[in-house]
C-alpha cells in the first residue's frame, strides 16, 4: 500500500519519532505554553504568527538565507530547485527548518508555512513583489499597451495578459535581450534596485509612458514592464526581474559558515597566570567587600539599590574605580553573598552563605561566584549611566537588569573557548587568543548566529562580557584560561547555555545546578593548582610597615589585617602599622604580648624597635581608662588623666561630672563616650558591672534570609526533557484514540482491589509499556467510578492520563485507586454508580 501522501505540517508531525518532537519543544519552548492536547493542535500552534516569529529571529545566516530562498520560490519547491537558487546545498538549513516546523513535505515538494513568508516582510532578501503583483496594479488598458510595446498579441482579459506578460518577462533571455536594447543609463538604474531595496522614488511614477516617447531610462522600463509602479511616488523592480539580473541566485554569495576568528599564539602558561591573579583578585574584593558590610552595611535605597555615595565609598574602602567596585557588588548579589536584611529600614547585609562561602579554597570561592556571574541577567556596566527617567542607574537596583547581557555573555564566551579549543596550536604550550583584544570578530559573528536580533548595542555588550570576563579571570591576555574553560564546559554539560537569538534562553533546573556546581568545583581546582603557593613569612621593616612578598594564607592575612592596614597591592602587599590598627587588634582580644610574638614567629626579619615601643605602647595605654553604664562612667587609677579629660573642651558633649578622684560621670551611653575619647588620642576600653574589661570587637551581622528580591528576578525555569516526553506522549495518545473508534464494552473485568504502592507501581508499568488500565475511582462526592484510561506519568500522588472513553486528558489522585485490572486491546468506556465523572480530582 503506497505511503498517505503528506497534505499539511500536522501530517508532517505524525510522522516525526517522539524524539523530534521533543526536539521540536526544545527549540520552540512557546509551543508548550500551554501544552497542546494533541498533535494537530501542536500544529497550528507551530503556524502561528508569533510562534514563526520567535523562531524565524533565532536563524543564523546561513538558514535564514535558505528560509528567503523558500519564500521567493513558487510552491512545491525540489531540494535541488533551492540548492540551485542558492549556490550551495541545502541539506543543512533545510533539516534545521524542517525541525523547526517551519518547512514541511518531501524533497521534491517542499512547503513553507505562511507565517514564516509573511515574517520576512514584502521583500524577502532585497527582491520585490512577483510580476503578476507588480504589474496587476495597473489599468487594464496600462496592461494592454506593455504588452503592445512588447510586441505580445493583445488579451480583452486583464487576468490573461497579466498572465502572459508574466510568463514573457519571467524568462531571463527576454530580459537580458531587452536590456541589450535599452538606453545607455537603464542598466544603471537596474543595478541600484537589483540587490535591494528594490524600491526606488521617482516623481509622478504613475504617469502614462509608451516605449516610443519615453524621454528617460526609467519610463523606457516602465514601458516595458522592467519596472513597475508601487506607488505614485515610487517604481519597484519586479522578483523575476531582480532574479534575471541576479543570475539567478537569491543572494550574492551563500554563508555557510561564520566569519573566522582571527587569533594568535598566547603562551598556555602566561594565560592562566594572568588569569590567575585576577581571579584571585576579585575573590579577595568580594570577601572584603562582604566582610565590610558585615560591620558596617549600607542602606537600601527607597527605589531599592545602592546609593551613589555608598558605591563611592565601596570603592575608596577597595582601592579601585567605580566600574569594578560596582560588578564586585553585583556579583555579590548574584552569589547569593548579600542580601537586603529585610528590616524596617533595610540595609545590604552579608548571607548566611557568606560564613560558607569564606571556609573555601580560592579555587571553590571563584568558581561560586563565576557561575553567578554567568548566570546573572544584570549588566553592571550600566551602573552610573543614565536611566529612562534621567537619573542614575543605582548599582543593586532593579534597572540593571538587561537579560539580553547574559545571553550576549554566554554565547560570546561559548563561541570564543569552542573556536579557540578546534584551532591546531603549534605545541601543547600555546593557546589561541583573539588577535582583537575588542572583539570585533566576535561581534561580527554574533551577528551571523542571528542577523534579526542584532542591534547597536552588541558591540557594547561584547565588550562588557570581555571586559568583565578578563576582570574574574575567565579569560587571560585575550584567551580563554584553562580554569575559565572547565567553567565553561561545566555550564555546557548541564545544559545551562542558551541558543543566542531565543529570548531570555533557559534557566538551569535545580539538577542542572546541582551537576553543574560539582563540575565546576574541577575549575576550581584548576584556579588552585594555577595559583603559586603561597609564602609563609613577612617582612617586617623600620618605618612600621610589613611587606608580605607573595599571597599569604588566608588565615595568615586575616590575622595581619586586624593588626595593620593595607598600603598597597601587587605581588608583594605592603601593610602599615599605626596607633589605630594596633588598637583594632587589642580591641578583638588580642595583647600586646599577643602581637609580638606572633609577628616573631610570622617574619623573617626581626620584629623592629620601633614596631615594639608602638605595640607596647598601644597596649600599656590600653584600658588606663575604663567606661562603663550608668549613663556612662569613667575610671582611671590616674587622677591626673580624669583632670585631663574633664578640662579638654572636645568632651563637653559628653556632659561628664567628678563623682569620686578616680570617677567621672558621663550623660552620653558608653559608646558615644568610648568614640569621643578616640577622637582624643585616648586608648578606653569599655568595662562591665563586675568591673571586668569588655571586648569591643563587634560580631558581624548577617541577613535572615539569602535571597533577595534583585537576585531572584529570573527567567521562569523551561520543561525538563522528561516533561517534553510525557507530553509528546499525552498528544500521541490523544491524537491515535481521536482517530480510531472507541467501544464501549458493557461487562467491564473485575477489578482487584489493592492499596495505593501497589496501584503505583501497576499504573507506572502500564505508563511505561504504554498499556490501558481499568480503573477503580472514587470521586469527590465517594460514588465509585470504573474508568479505562491510558497512564501517561505517575508522579508525585497524581496520575496523568488519558481518558479513553473522551479522548481528554485528566488528572487523579493515586489515593483514591481502589482497583485496577488489565484491559483488552481497542476497549473503551466507563460505567458508574451514578453521574459521569467531572474534570481532574484533587
Amino acid at each position: 500500500m503506497p505511503p498517505t501522501p503528506v497534505r499539511s505540517l500536522a501530517d508532517e508531525l505524525r510522522s516525526w519519532d517522539d524524539e523530534a518532537l521533543v526536539s521540536l519543544l526544545e527549540q520552540r519552548p512557546d509551543l508548550t505554553v500551554p501544552p497542546p492536547v494533541d498533535l494537530g493542535g501542536l500544529a497550528t500552534a507551530a503556524v502561528s504568527r508569533l510562534s514563526v516569529q520567535r523562531a524565524v529571529d533565532g536563524l543564523d545566516a546561513r538558514t535564514l538565507q535558505v528560509l528567503e530562498v523558500l519564500a521567493v520560490s513558487p510552491e512545491p519547491v525540489s531540494s535541488g530547485e533551492l540548492t540551485r537558487r542558492w549556490g550551495a546545498p541545502v541539506s543543512g538549513p533545510l533539516a534545521r527548518l524542517r525541525g523547526l516546523g517551519l518547512v514541511w513535505g518531501g524533497i521534491r515538494s517542499l512547503h513553507l508555512v505562511r507565517a514564516a513568508r509573511e515574517s520576512l516582510g514584502p521583500h524577502p532578501a532585497g527582491l520585490g513583489p512577483p510580476l503578476d503583483e507588480a504589474l496587476g496594479r495597473r489599468s487594464p488598458q496600462r496592461l494592454a499597451e506593455v504588452m503592445e510595446d512588447l510586441g505580445l498579441p493583445p488579451s480583452g482579459d486583464p487576468d490573461t495578459a497579466l498572465a502572459r506578460l508574466a510568463k514573457h518577462l519571467g524568462d531571463p533571455d527576454t530580459v537580458k535581450a531587452l536590456l541589450e536594447k535599452a538606453p545607455a543609463n537603464a542598466a544603471q538604474v537596474l543595478e541600484r534596485l537589483v540587490w535591494g531595496p528594490p524600491v526606488g522614488q521617482v516623481p509622478d511614477a504613475d504617469r502614462p509612458v509608451r516605449a516610443g516617447t519615453a524621454g528617460s531610462p526609467v519610463e523606457w522600463l516602465l514601458a516595458h514592464g522592467l519596472l513597475a509602479v508601487a506607488d505614485p511616488g515610487h517604481v519597484v523592480l519586479p522578483r523575476e526581474i531582480g532574479m534575471a539580473l541576479r543570475g539567478g541566485r537569491v543572494h550574492r554569495r551563500p554563508e555557510q559558515s561564520p566569519p573566522a576568528l582571527p587569533v594568535r599564539e598566547r603562551k598556555a602558561r602566561h594565560v592562566d597566570d594572568t588569569a590567575a591573579l585576577s581571579a584571585a583578585e576579585a575573590v579577595r574584593l568580594v570577601e572584603e567587600l562582604c566582610s565590610a558590610w558585615g560591620t558596617d552595611p549600607p542602606p537600601l535605597l527607597r527605589a531599592g539599590g545602592l546609593s551613589v555615595r555608598d558605591l563611592r565609598r565601596v570603592a575608596t574602602q577597595l582601592d579601585i574605580d567605580e566600574t569594578p567596585a560596582a560588578l564586585v557588588v553585583e556579583i555579590a548579589l548574584a552569589a547569593g553573598l548579600i542580601a537586603d536584611d529585610g528590616e524596617a529600614d533595610p540595609s545590604w547585609l552579608p548571607t548566611p552563605d557568606f560564613d560558607v562561602w569564606l571556609a573555601g579554597s580560592i579555587g571553590e570561592r571563584w568558581a561560586r561566584i563565576a557561575l553567578a556571574w554567568w548566570d546573572s541577567p544584570r549588566a553592571a556596566a550600566l551602573i552610573g549611566s543614565r536611566g529612562p527617567k534621567d537619573g542614575p542607574i543605582a548599582a543593586l537596583g532593579p534597572l540593571v537588569e538587561r537579560p539580553q547581557a547574559r545571553i550576549v555573555r554566554q554565547h560570546v564566551l561559548t563561541d570564543l573557548s569552542v573556536e579557540t579549543i578546534h584551532r591546531p596550536s603549534r605545541s601543547d604550550d600555546t593557546v589561541s587568543a583573539m588577535e582583537d583584544a575588542s572583539g570585533s570578530g566576535l561581534v561580527e559573528r554574533l551577528v551571523w548566529t542571528s542577523p534579526r536580533r542584532s542591534s547597536a548595542s552588541q558591540p557594547e555588550l561584547v565588550r562588557w562580557a570581555l571586559t568583565e570576563a578578563a576582570w574574574l579571570g575567565i579569560t587571560g591576555m585575550a584567551a580563554i584560561s584553562s580554569f575559565g574553560r572547565a567553567l565553561i564546559e561545566s555550564t555546557e554539560s548541564s545544559g545551562a547555555v542558551p541558543t543566542y537569538g531565543s529570548g531570555s534562553g533557559p534557566e538551569p533546573t535545580a539538577a542542572q545546578v546541582s551537576r553543574r556546581t560539582i563540575e565546576a568545583r574541577t575549575a576550581g581546582d584548576l584556579l588552585d593548582e594555577t595559583l603559586p603557593d603561597p609564602v609563609d613569612h613577612v617582612l617586617l621593616q623600620a618605618d612600621l610597615t610589613v611587606v608580605a612578598p607573595g599571597r599569604l594564607p588566608t588565615v595568615t592575612e586575616r590575622e595581619l589585617l586586624l593588626m595593620a592596614d593595607v598600603e598597597s597591592r601587587g605581588g608583594a602587599s605592603v601593610f602599615r602599622f599605626t596607633a589605630a590598627s594596633v588598637r583594632r587588634a587589642l580591641d578583638a582580644g588580642r595583647t600586646g604580648e599577643d602581637l609580638t610574638r606572633w609577628l616573631a614567629q610570622h617574619s623573617r626579619t626581626p620584629v623592629p624597635q620601633p614596631l615594639e615601643y608602638l605595640i607596647a605602647d598601644s597596649a600599656r595605654r590600653y584600658g588606663r581608662l575604663r567606661v562603663g553604664v550608668a549613663s556612662a562612667y569613667l575610671r582611671a587609677d590616674d587622677e591626673g588623666l580624669l583632670a585631663e579629660v574633664l578640662a579638654d573642651r572636645r568632651a563637653a558633649g559628653l556632659r561628664l561630672r567628678r563623682l569620686a578622684p578616680t570617677v567621672l560621670a558621663a550623660g552620653a551611653p558608653p559608646d558615644l563616650v568610648l568614640a569621643a575619647l578616640r577622637e582624643m588620642g585616648l586608648a578606653p576600653a569599655a568595662e562591665s558591672p563586675d568591673g571586668d574589661l569588655v571586648i569591643q570587637s563587634v560580631p558581624p551581622r548577617r541577613a535572615r534570609s539569602g535571597g533577595s528580591p534583585v537576585a531572584r528576578r529570573q527567567p521562569p525555569p523551561t520543561a525538563t526533557a522528561q516533561a517534553l516526553h510525557q507530553a509528546v506522549r499525552a498528544m500521541r495518545a490523544v491524537d491515535a484514540n481521536v482517530r480510531r473508534p472507541v467501544t464501549n464494552d458493557s461487562e467491564p473485568p473485575p477489578l482487584v482491589p489493592m492499596d495505593p504502592a501497589g496501584a503505583i507501581a501497576v499504573l507506572r508499568e502500564a505508563a511505561a509499556s504504554r498499556r490501558a488500565l481499568w480503573i477503580g475511582y472514587l470521586e469527590d462526592a465517594g460514588r465509585p467510578v470504573r474508568q479505562i484510561i491510558e497512564p501517561l506519568a505517575v508522579e508525585g500522588g497524581r496520575i496523568r492520563a488519558l481518558e479513553l472513553s473522551t479522548g481528554k486528558v485528566r488528572g487523579y489522585s493515586v489515593h483514591r485507586v481502589i482497583a485496577v485490572a488489565g484491559a483488552a486491546e481497542g476497549s473503551g468506556g466507563s460505567t458508574a454508580s451514578g453521574d459521569e465523572p467531572g474534570q481532574e480530582s484533587g
